[in-house]
């Protein structure tokens, strides 16, 4: 017999079954799972705030940008700077101050006093709408001691202020920039 077994192998005889892999476990977690993503995806949807960042100066863009035309046309550039006195309200011509040479509109009571800096921005809009091609844009500074609160505060009194019970849009374009003081 050529070394050939009589008995066939128990492997042979006892085959390879295949069987189905259990789906529950996995329907299970999706069943759990897309639900709870979809939810959050909606909660960070709601808390973003728009904001313009300014360019970067230095790197590759800015390169580009030294060799463009000078402006010929003069802009407003206003900011609106958050330190612990209050809001200090300037522009490229001028810095509006109180009469003791402080912030424009100073604490009152230990808060800021916002419903004032949209009615004091207001009238800015309107004395510069049409002179310069900056009245959609302001830049807001704030000191490092500044809580986030306040300028997302800030942020919002500078976007809209509310007259007569009509909306009014004041500078949409809201940029944040770094303290210099």
């Amino acid at each position: 017999m050529n070394g050939m077994a009589l008995f066939q192998s128990r492997r042979s005889r006892h085959g390879f079954e295949l069987d189905q892999p259990n789906m529950t476990p996995m329907m299970n977690l999706m069943v759990v799972l897309i639900p709870l993503l979809l939810t959050s995806a909606e909660f960070v949807r709601l808390g973003v705030i728009e904001l313009n960042l300014p360019p970067a100066a230095a790197g590759p863009e800015g390169k580009e940008l030294a060799g463009l035309p000078v402006e010929t046309f003069q802009k407003l550039d206003l900011s609106v700077t958050i330190t612990d006195q209050g809001f200090f309200i300037s522009s490229a011509l001028a810095v509006l101050r109180d009469h003791a040479g402080g912030p424009t509109l100073s604490l009152q009571n230990g808060r800021y006093p916002f419903a004032e800096l949209s009615e004091t921005l207001y009238e800015v809009k309107q004395k510069a709408e049409g002179q310069y091609p900056d009245t959609e844009q302001i830049v807001l500074l704030a000191e490092p001691e500044v809580d986030y609160q306040t300028i997302v505060s800030t942020m919002d009194a500078s976007r809209m202020f509310r007259k007569n019970g009509e909306l009014i849009i004041l500078f949409p374009e809201v940029s944040l920039s770094a303290g210099i003081l």
